[in-house]
């Protein structure tokens, strides 16, 4: 046989093999179930419809109970008083609802109410709130629904985070109280760190610089006030003038300290100090003036200095001291024994630096005057010692005896040191509550000052407690000799009158220098 015809019979048979293989696969495979395929699709198929038919069921229902929409339920909410008015610390602030998330929803049986619980969210300019849910009543009015009550979970607590800075007006407010003529300049808030620093300007007939009220964020109270700041102010520049024959300044005020030497107000005047407030140069000078100073007073004649307020009281006073020194005085305070105690009393009594030989002399009359079942004696060990209103007028009475060492010099010494004590005990205070106790003692005192002229101190007195205390006594060692009046009556004569009118002058007006 030849190659070709053997290679034709191969092939054939081959193909007779292949074709015989593919017979036996197609009969070892199982036919298509057309059955099952029509059973799975009417299931899905009823399935599908039941869904349909259920949704548009709850939506005909919805639809039937006209239940509010979401834009309803905000509009309901935003206008509910008890949401967004909100009472944070003092101050009932208002807030904007801003979102409203519903969950868990509840349409009763007999659908006549509509509950739910949400999550509202609330902002203003200032603060935002943290979520907090409400428990919502829906009531069905004829086909539809009105909001009945939104209850804020009882233990839900007002968390607020800043959006802005704190309230430009109430800084405002704040520095006016001091800087009638602030103007706001800027601000400066921190966020992240719960700071804020608004920046006033000052200019007017008395300050010149700028100001800064500071506030600190509580997640609680907002922006809460800290402090002002007004270290870069300062008192415009006075200068000194003569004015009717009299040195004044409008950076100096000088006000006459007068204690009358019984409980009455008919006495002599034993304590004479000049307290002056200057601006200029941060100071408060105290100028005591001895009781037993030989002057002219105005009307009378020449005679001891505290017989002055014997003849015409304070004012009288004021006017001999005015005059033989040719400055300008301002206002006087007079107090006697009775009010002086009162006057530390109601402060709360007052922390002096006292001698051992001091504290001794304070108890020596204490007990002396049946006074200690009273009051109390104090340690005689010395130190900052607390003092009330008997023991301080004692200690400001003390100028010694037998037992004790002192003299008149050493008492005006001691009555300065009370002052000074009493700024350094009573500097914390706030200008209100000091002007609140300021005004509750004028009634104990006798003096010209007017609700704005102690207002005027109280509202700069975190300035002037800051300043440093400067005290002298006229006269003092070497500028005075002891002498005799007419009538035999030991008194103070001074050596260079002139000089010392001069130097006092210069003290307390010290661009005459």
């Amino acid at each position: 046989m030849s190659k070709e015809l053997k290679h034709d019979a191969k092939k054939a048979s081959s193909n007779a093999e292949d074709k015989k293989h593919l017979d036996n696969s197609a009969k070892e495979k199982k036919p298509i179930n057309k059955k099952l395929f029509i059973i799975i699709g009417c299931v899905l198929a009823v399935a599908i419809a039941g869904a349909v038919v259920a949704f548009l069921m709850i939506n005909n229902a919805n639809k039937d109970l006209n239940l509010p929409t979401d834009k309803k339920i905000m509009s309901d909410l935003s206008a509910q008083k008890s949401i967004t008015f909100v009472k944070i610390g003092k101050r009932n602030m208002t807030f904007k609802v801003t979102s409203v998330e519903k969950s868990d929803e509840n349409v009763s049986e007999d659908k006549h109410t509509y509950t739910f619980s949400a999550s509202v969210k609330r902002s203003n300019k200032t603060y935002a709130i943290n979520p907090v849910t409400y428990k919502v009543k829906y009531v069905r009015k004829g086909s539809a629904f009105d909001l009945k009550s939104a209850e804020a979970d009882k233990n839900a607590k007002i968390v607020l985070t800043p959006v802005s800075g704190a309230d430009k007006n109430n800084a405002l407010k704040r520095i006016k109280r001091t800087y009638k003529k602030a103007k706001f300049k800027k601000q400066d808030t921190d966020l992240k760190k719960g700071k804020d620093k608004l920046t006033f300007t000052v200019d007017d007939m008395e300050y010149e610089g700028e100001a800064y009220v500071l506030y600190k964020f509580s997640s609680s109270l907002g922006w809460k006030f800290d402090k002002i700041d007004d270290s870069k102010v300062s008192f415009k520049k006075g200068v000194t003038h003569l004015e009717n024959g009299l040195y004044t300044n409008s950076a100096v005020k000088n006000v006459l300290f007068l204690g009358i030497d019984d409980n009455t107000f008919n006495g002599r005047s034993d304590v004479m100090m000049l307290i002056s407030i200057d601006t200029n140069t941060g100071k408060i000078k105290q100028t005591s003036f001895m009781r037993d100073n030989w002057f002219n007073i105005p009307g009378y004649g020449e005679d001891k200095l505290n017989a002055a307020y014997a003849y015409g009281g304070a004012s009288l006073t004021l006017k001999t001291i005015q005059s033989t020194f040719g400055i300008k005085i301002d206002n006087y305070v007079a107090t006697n024994f009775s009010t002086f105690k009162n006057i530390i009393n109601t402060l709360g009594g007052v922390d002096v630096d006292i001698t051992s030989d001091e504290a001794g002399y304070i108890n020596w009359q204490i007990n002396k005057n049946g006074q200690a079942s009273a009051v109390g004696t104090i340690s005689e060990s010395g130190g900052v010692t607390h003092l009330n209103g008997q023991q301080a007028l004692w200690l400001c009475r003390d100028r010694g005896n037998e037992y004790f060492s002192g003299d008149d010099f050493m008492r005006t010494g001691r009555q300065r040191k009370v002052i000074q004590a009493l700024a350094k005990t009573y500097k914390n205070l706030t200008p209100a509550k000091l002007l609140s106790i300021l005004l509750e003692l004028k009634s104990n005192v006798r003096t010209d000052m007017t609700r704005k002229d102690i207002a005027w101190f109280t509202e700069r007195s975190p300035k002037f407690f800051t300043y440093k205390f400067q005290e002298r006594c006229v006269p003092t060692d070497g500028e005075w000799e002891a002498g005799e009046s007419a009538g035999g009556a030991w008194i103070i004569a001074l050596h260079d009158f002139e000089g010392l009118k001069k130097e006092i002058q210069q003290d307390i007006y010290e661009d005459l220098k």
